[in-house]
């Protein structure tokens, strides 16, 4: 685990994410290929129709997996077709995690590994600074005080052997000044699925500003799937203040 102090400034680069939109990538249907998709040759011909349809993120999986070797290819599917993947997904936070969490002193929890590492859950967060236009709920009384408008997201993905297969994200728009976070605009959520026999929704995305004396900015939605028909839910949020103090998690 890393914990990332509220004094800090934002140091964790992740992949850039539109923040304004939620994606929704829709695995097709079986019938589109008289390959099993379950193997090796199935899985390579449902990614190269994903590229052909621009799906974001398709181009990158499938290279990755097609420089597995053919065991590793093998040994790629036999993971992916485990519905032990939609319980990590789920159980993305430590048990030793659980409970109320204690925002302002919670240590994020960046990478989890499981099948001897050949299944790793990486979290990433990245901050990404808007251009601020005025508001007419910023408070003019002290002309000395300026604001900013952020994004913050926080994402989670589903890796095996190196291949990126699944992402959750969650993130929040927001204005702050140089002491408080003055507004939140809105939330969103968004997910990349690369695994043909999942399903992947969210329900609705809450945002407000926590209480003093954290005065974080939240975004939070609550997940629900399969994977090979193995049922699973997970609540994703994110937090962040003025000063770069953010973080993140996916739990039950």
């Amino acid at each position: 685990m890393s914990r990332i102090p509220k004094t800090s400034r934002a140091t964790i680069v992740g992949l850039a994410t539109a923040a304004a939109a939620a994606m929704t990538i829709v695995a097709l249907p079986s019938s589109a290929s008289a390959t099993d998709i379950t193997t090796p040759a199935g899985y390579e011909e449902y990614l190269n129709n994903q590229v052909e349809f621009g799906v974001d993120g398709a181009s990158e999986t499938l290279g990755d997996f097609q420089e597995l070797s053919s065991s590793d290819q093998e040994s790629f599917m036999t993971l992916l077709n485990d519905p032990q993947r939609g319980q990590e997904l789920g159980d993305f936070l430590s048990d030793t995690a659980g409970g109320v969490i204690d925002e302002e002193n919670f240590e994020t929890q960046m990478t989890k590994e499981t099948e001897g590492g050949d299944v790793v859950l990486t979290a990433e967060i990245d901050v990404k600074d808007n251009v601020a236009a005025p508001d007419p709920d910023d408070d003019l009384s002290d002309p000395s005080v300026t604001y900013k408008d952020k994004t913050i997201t926080y994402s989670v993905y589903d890796k095996i052997f190196g291949v990126k297969v699944t992402r959750v994200t969650i993130g929040v728009n927001y204005r702050y000044s140089s002491s408080r976070v003055s507004k939140v605009y809105s939330g969103f959520a968004s997910h990349k699925n690369f695994v043909p026999f999942s399903d992947f929704s969210h329900g609705i995305v809450s945002k407000w500003i926590s209480a003093n004396p954290a005065n974080n900015a939240h975004a939070e939605t609550v997940w629900q799937g399969t994977w090979a028909g193995f049922d699973w839910d997970a609540r994703q949020r994110v937090w962040a203040d003025q000063a770069g103090f953010k973080g993140g998690y996916l739990k039950k």
